[in-house]
């Protein structure tokens, strides 16, 4: 993938007549598309922030992956947990040794792209291990979410579409094709929040609305695109959130803002390379 330019970023719409075998696993059959999120705060790229994707089409469906940016506050902490150790109080050790910083989100889609699986790998701070922070499975109505110390069960969680926190725009791919508002129509829809307190997972269910801005000029650098906007609105304990996703055809969301964010902030897909339909 080649690197672009922080200055102007390039969205790389190359579509390859043959697709690409993967050898990684069983399951993966092509690869599909690949590409990467840049956060950029008031029309200027944000450093350390790329988040580098890839789509796989399987036997049942397809794979998203999406391997996240080093986070330096995280590494910060580690360094310094390893460094002051002797000098620690019990309790902050062993906050530091349960603490983990994020390095994958994985999930599995059927072929009406609705979430079937997902997982969050890490690592821990103060060795530097790979652990499996959560492993969620939708199955027979039920989603269940096994993590390192508790599980989460969500009966009757069929209907409802799965959404984790973290601002990687291709989660909400299951939302805008299962979902999908006609022109100036808004809708109703159950989301599951998939959310961490303390080490442990919890999940919410919340009633959210989904509604169609209809078609709207996205400007990334120096290129423009014709894509389609959707504003994503739902309660949590925290207040309301509101999240819009501009998004194309293919089902590649372009660009994400979320109320969460710093003000000026928005993700945005600065590399992009499709090599079949999705």
């Amino acid at each position: 993938m080649k690197r672009v330019p922080r200055a102007a970023v390039l969205i790389c719409l190359l579509g390859c007549t043959t697709p690409v075998s993967f050898s990684q696993g069983p399951e993966r059959l092509e690869k599909v598309a690949e590409g990467q999120y840049l956060q950029w705060r008031d029309g200027q790229p944000v450093k350390d922030t790329a988040q580098i994707w890839t789509i796989w089409r399987t036997n049942d469906g397809y794979e998203v992956e999406d391997k996240l940016p080093v986070d330096v506050g995280d590494s910060l902490m580690g360094m310094m947990g390893g460094a002051f150790d002797t000098n620690m109080s019990p309790e902050l050790r062993e906050d530091l040794k349960n603490s983990t910083m994020k390095t994958v989100i994985n999930f599995q889609m059927s072929k009406q792209r609705e979430i079937q699986t997902l997982k969050l790998n890490g690592r821990t701070f103060t060795d530097s291990k790979q652990i499996e922070l959560a492993n969620c499975n939708v199955k027979e109505a039920n989603l269940v979410c096994k993590g390192r110390e508790i599980s989460a069960h969500l009966k009757n969680a069929v209907q409802s579409q799965l959404l984790y926190r973290y601002p990687f725009p291709l989660l909400f791919t299951q939302v805008l094709n299962q979902s999908r508002p006609a022109t100036g129509q808004t809708i109703s829809l159950t989301l599951v929040l998939l959310e961490e307190a303390k080490n442990r997972l919890q999940l919410a269910k919340v009633s959210g609305q989904l509604r169609s801005e209809g078609s709207e000029k996205m400007v990334v650098g120096s290129y423009t695109f014709n894509t389609d906007k959707f504003v994503l609105t739902f309660d949590t304990k925290d207040g309301r959130r509101t999240i819009a996703l501009w998004t194309s055809e293919p089902g590649i969301v372009f660009a994400m803002e979320d109320s969460q964010f710093a003000s000026g902030v928005r993700v945005l897909l600065g590399q992009y390379k499709k090599y079949s339909d999705f």
